[in-house]
């Protein structure tokens, strides 16, 4: 993505997918991104308009993610975190807290990002249910995660190994802080409605599927 302006580009394997992030990282006057989903086809035509991340092309997710904003402007809004210590303490406590599976940690530049890796890949109406409940478990915890990126399986966050570039700000490499081992997705569900029960949440399925 340059200033302004935003472009896709799809690729059928990781490997061709971390070998273009890494092409196009070295252009100092791109942000990239990466797809945390996958999704059926490179583009397809809606309306007569070629669409990427739409949800009738969504395929599978092999993990649940959050983005934590960090800094002093999101701080004293009440929507982030003063340091990125701070969020990654929170989330830790969470996790402590409600015997939850720990993250990979991945250090964004002026935020973390934590990933949550399943241990197969689920299709779009499983792990959106997942994603809602866990959106709503963070938000009754207090833990101030985006709450646009949680259950948003069209999001795209900055890769490992990239480039955080913001107008203003030193330039700072995006960094994985650890690898923690997969979960089950049932694992990762019944964990989950333990710590929802008593909310009122939409409809969950009781299978998965598989995309």
């Amino acid at each position: 993505r340059e200033t302004g302006r935003v472009a896709h580009k799809g690729y059928t394997t990781l490997e061709e997918l971390a070998s273009g992030a890494a092409y196009f990282d070295q252009k100092d006057n791109l942000s990239v991104y990466h797809a945390c989903a996958s999704y059926k086809e490179l583009s397809i035509e809606v309306d007569g308009k070629k669409k990427y991340r739409v949800p009738d092309n969504w395929n599978r997710a092999k993990s649940l993610w959050i983005d934590l904003d960090c800094g002093e402007e999101k701080a004293a809004k009440g929507e982030g975190y003063l340091t990125k210590r701070d969020a990654a303490t929170d989330i830790n406590r969470f996790c402590v807290e409600h015997d939850f599976p720990k993250p990979m940690y991945v250090d964004s530049g002026n935020g973390v990002h934590c990933y949550w890796p399943l241990t197969r890949a689920i299709g779009p109406n499983s792990w959106r249910a997942m994603a809602t409940m866990f959106k709503a478990a963070l938000a009754n915890d207090g833990v101030l995660a985006d709450p646009t990126r949680t259950a948003d399986l069209s999001s795209v966050l900055r890769p490992v190994g990239s480039h955080n570039r913001k107008p203003g700000r030193d330039v700072k490499e995006v960094k994985a802080k650890c690898a923690p081992n997969p979960v089950s997705p049932e694992e990762f569900k019944a964990t989950l409605s333990k710590i929802t029960a008593g909310l009122e949440l939409p409809p969950v399925r009781t299978s998965f599927d598989a995309g």
